[in-house]
């Protein structure tokens, strides 16, 4: 059984504060393309959203959305958060601006996690990668301890299984799964573009 987290507490400071997972790409939220992929490869999705009054806005049906416990941390509170309110083992996590997700590749994660804390693709993408539940959790809340945002001081702190991507690339020959968007130019420029269709 498996669980995805998908971190949506950003601030949007590239996109004057506009909530990016809401964002429209192709006619819907970005958050909507996550969803409806990873409904096929994982069990539950949770929503991990900065405070309650972005909560409210994330709503989607059979998704549950949760909060950052601690505020100020960035990706390492989100799954943290996340990883606490998942029901299973092992947890895909992502950012909320990655629309192009693909299940193969989170399956392919899946797997390459078994008998590992993390499955991370390599050159690294820690907001793109299958961690297990408890050492995750307790890595997450070392670093808060210690004043450490950085999610790689994180990932340092877990046994790690290093997926090339060019192993990745033999499922998804463009890598869309990890294009994300930063700013209103790549939205105008992924809605013009047939990119990963």
């Amino acid at each position: 059984m498996r669980t995805a987290v998908v971190l949506a507490g950003g601030k949007g400071s590239r996109l004057n504060y506009v909530e990016k997972a809401l964002l429209k790409l192709r006619g819907k939220p970005i958050l909507n393309h996550i969803v409806e992929t990873l409904s096929e490869c994982v069990d539950e999705i949770i929503v991990v959203a900065r405070d309650e009054e972005q909560q409210m806005k994330l709503h989607l049906a059979g998704v549950k959305v949760v909060r950052d416990e601690v505020q100020g941390f960035g990706p390492v509170a989100g799954i943290c958060s996340g990883l606490e309110a998942s029901s299973f083992e092992y947890s895909f996590v992502a950012a909320c601006d990655m629309p192009f997700i693909k299940a193969d590749v989170v399956d392919l994660l899946f797997r390459k996690a078994v008998g590992y804390d993390v499955a991370i693709p390599y050159p690294l993408e820690p907001l793109h990668a299958v961690y297990r539940r408890e050492t995750t959790i307790r890595a997450a809340k070392a670093a808060i301890r210690r004043r450490k945002g950085a999610i790689m001081y994180v990932v340092d702190q877990l046994q790690a299984n290093y997926v090339p991507k060019e192993e990745i690339r033999a499922i998804d020959p463009e890598l869309c799964t990890f294009i994300n968007i930063n700013d209103f130019e790549d939205v105008e420029l992924l809605n013009k573009r047939t990119i990963c269709d």
